[in-house]
């Protein structure tokens, strides 16, 4: 009998883990509340903890505390615990380093400002060391609320004395440009935010042509140029490749979903690789692997187990661990779980 329940619930989380795979988080999430629900005696963890994987990375806290509590009566021991950080918006990786050391943000999907704990976690991450690097190349939007949070934000970094060092300035810069023009009252948020970008990036002239529009399209004075030291030295050093989080633990870290636009990760995974015989992969800031490109992401792992290279995989989150599972990953990788709960 536990060998039938068994197979039933591996068919239940491989479904859910294709379809979370292929974008249809609500669906996955649905499917494995059904099963893990519809029969008390069952005392299969792995559905709650994908289910937990879902309602964290969707920033739905008050589901996933709900979960919670029923997941510590139904197994008597802890649950998974909610992490701030993890919200929609947002990845962080940190290197164990000392308070000497920036901290690493890497912003995602669409920027908003109603996600109050992201930002005080981004101030909260900033005071462990000596200030941030924000990574803005994976962004895809932003909202008039979120740049004003982000400006707030970053000013208040710069009050406290932190360190900013902005990566992918280009493709926030873009998007802000993108949003410039439109009209209305919310468009002065993304306005300031961009003459602040260019400030921190010591862009004087860029800074001054753009303030003197400012003044224009809102009939204000224009704002005045300011330094930020604390940014221009840190820019001033040889900034790491935008798509790898600057550790120093041996690992190499990716980021965002994987999908058809991370070549140019794969290939700084790959650079990675030449230099090392043991490859440790980091995917603690990897929401999603998109089933469309789960196929190349474990071609990969075979070439670099196939030319001799030992892989280790740790910190994918369940939904990632049960597609690895489906895919025969772990023929090329050994894939390391994280302990939860």
């Amino acid at each position: 009998m536990a060998a039938v329940a068994s197979a039933e619930m591996t068919s239940v989380a491989e479904e859910a883990a294709i379809l979370y795979a292929s974008g249809h988080a609500g669906q996955a999430a649905a499917l494995l509340a059904d099963y893990a629900r519809s029969a008390p005696d069952r005392m299969e963890a792995q559905p709650w903890l994908m289910l937990f994987e879902i309602f964290q990375l969707q920033g739905d806290k008050r589901r996933f505390d709900e979960l919670a509590l029923e997941f510590v009566v139904k197994f008597e021991r802890t649950a998974p615990v909610w992490d701030d950080v993890k919200v929609p918006g947002a990845t962080s990786a940190q290197a164990p380093a000392g308070p000497a050391a920036e901290r690493y943000v890497s912003l995602t999907g669409v920027l908003k400002g109603d996600k109050d704990t992201f930002f005080q976690s981004m101030v909260q991450t900033a005071q462990k060391g000596a200030g941030l690097r924000l990574d803005f190349s994976r962004l895809e939007g932003v909202e008039a609320c979120g740049s004003r949070r982000l400006a707030d934000t970053m000013l208040e970094l710069k009050k406290n004395g932190k360190k900013i060092t902005p990566i992918g300035v280009g493709r926030l810069a873009d998007l802000l440009k993108g949003m410039i023009g439109r009209g209305g009252e919310d468009e002065q948020a993304h306005w300031q935010l961009l003459l602040h970008l260019y400030q921190c990036q010591d862009m004087q002239a860029e800074f001054e042509d753009m303030a003197v529009e400012y003044a224009v399209a809102f009939e204000v004075s224009p704002p005045s140029w300011e330094p930020m030291p604390q940014c221009k030295a840190v820019a001033a050093a040889k900034s790491p490749a935008p798509d790898v989080a600057p550790h120093d633990d041996g690992a190499f870290y990716l980021s965002g979903v994987i999908s058809a636009a991370s070549e140019h990760q794969f290939q700084k995974m790959a650079e990675f690789a030449s230099i090392h015989s043991e490859i440790l992969l980091d995917m603690s800031n990897v929401p999603r692997v998109d089933f469309v490109s789960i196929g190349n992401f474990v071609g990969t792992l075979a070439g670099l187990s196939g030319s001799g290279k030992k892989v280790l995989i740790r910190n994918a989150n369940e939904m990632i661990h049960v597609l690895f599972a489906i895919m025969g990953a772990d023929q090329f990788a050994t894939i390391l779980r994280r302990k939860v709960g």
